[in-house]
């Protein structure tokens, strides 16, 4: 099998899944119109799936490494399609909570069954690379969900729109069962013991490299969540121009992602170093964003913030697959994204306090900053760059 095959069906099943995962935020209002239910309260269906996603995360690494990437892929989009076609069928709060839930813990497995297989696929000097490719899925995901599925609405109801994409959902599962494969044959070994994963657990290498996560995620996440309200509220920008500089923040990811992989697999494989370049001029360049003025000004920097806004995941995704190992990456990826997934989650909460209490644009993107800092300075200090940790990988790819 062809590992660009791979990367193919890995992308495609990631962006299905963050379809699945955003495609409330597009027809909330309509659930809200036809069923009777308040808006205000919808809210909680969000948050139900980000418990189950954090959940499954933990435990789902470890499920695929006992399993296989494409057992862990197949099965998890399977069941992500099942629990989307259901929730078109809700009549109550607590229905919707339920299975928001259910797809919770059902999407958590895929993001660590991709990355275990392009870790197994692609050899180390193509890694990174193959891995930005990959975390593409997202910003088309979110440009799906704010145009397509906007437009799928104007056709037809709100519970069809979710019926098709539990369809395909399962569809493209019962696909990836069937032509995937856990790595090519030369390297195809015995699964992970109980004995290796509780050792990956204990990596304190690796619950560093989750403070880094987090750290990066609170200031990607705060800038994606907050800039455009602050911009309005903080400097009177109106929506458009506020909506225009999010939407370069976000633009950018699409070519920074791939770009700053292959530039960490032409440094002969370094992360470390690519990580902390990333990090300090996004923690620099939050900083000076809060003390800009103009829509134009505004509008550039978020250009340039949202290729070192998100850069930084796919090296340090590759770092963590490296770190675990081909054997136990699944492990590493899940148990390590949990952590990161937390700092986009409490970030918002967080930076809309300081901006309450203080009304005060500069403070809140000194917030976001904070987020980074620390993001760099665990990196620079606590560690290290394992890319060649199993470097006798390299002769062993197809």
């Amino acid at each position: 099998m062809n590992r660009w095959i791979v990367l193919a069906i890995a992308w495609f099943a990631l962006m299905l899944s963050f379809v699945d995962r955003l495609a409330w935020s597009s027809v909330a209002t309509s659930v809200s119109g036809s069923s009777g239910l308040p808006l205000s309260t919808l809210g909680s269906f969000a948050s139900a799936f980000f418990g189950g996603y954090v959940v499954s995360n933990l435990v789902g690494g470890v499920v695929v490494d006992r399993l296989g990437p494409r057992l862990g892929l197949g099965i998890a989009l399977i069941l992500l399609g099942v629990f989307t076609f259901g929730f078109s069928f809700i009549a109550a709060i607590w229905s919707g909570v339920a299975l928001q839930l259910l797809m919770g813990l059902a999407a958590g497995a895929d993001y660590a069954a991709a990355i275990k297989l392009l870790a197994a696929w692609f050899p180390p000097l193509r890694r990174a690379r193959a891995i930005g490719i990959l975390m593409t899925s997202l910003p088309v995901a979110v440009m799906i969900c704010s145009s397509g599925i906007p437009l799928m609405l104007a056709r037809f109801d709100w519970p069809t729109v979710y019926r098709s994409l539990g369809v395909v959902t399962m569809a493209f599962g019962a696909v990836s069962l069937a032509l995937l494969q856990d790595a090519p044959h030369k390297i195809v070994g015995k699964r992970i013991t109980g004995g290796e994963i509780v050792a990956v657990l204990r990596d304190p290498e690796l619950a560093r490299l989750a403070v880094v996560g987090f750290g990066a995620a609170w200031g990607t996440w705060g800038f994606a969540f907050w800039a455009t309200a602050l911009m309005s509220k903080g400097h009177g920008l109106s929506l458009a121009q506020a909506g225009l500089a999010t939407t370069l923040f976000g633009a950018a990811a699409i070519v920074a992602k791939p770009v700053t992989g292959a530039i960490s697999d032409h440094l002969g494989g370094k992360r470390k170093g690519p990580i902390l370049v990333v990090l300090a001029i996004y923690t620099l360049g939050l900083a000076v964003f809060g003390k800009l003025s103009t829509p134009l000004q505004f509008q550039l920097l978020a250009l340039l913030l949202g290729f070192f806004g998100f850069s930084w995941g796919p090296i340090l995704s590759t770092l963590v697959a490296e770190v675990g190992g081909n054997r136990a990456a699944g492990t590493a990826t899940g148990t390590t994204n949990a952590l990161q997934q937390l700092g986009g989650a409490v970030v918002p909460l967080v930076v809309g306090g300081v901006f309450a209490n203080t009304h005060s644009f500069a403070s809140a993107f000194w917030v976001m900053a904070a987020g980074p800092a620390v993001a760099f300075l665990v990196m620079a200090l606590f560690c290290r760059d394992a890319a060649y940790a199993n470097s006798s990988e390299s002769t062993t790819y197809a």
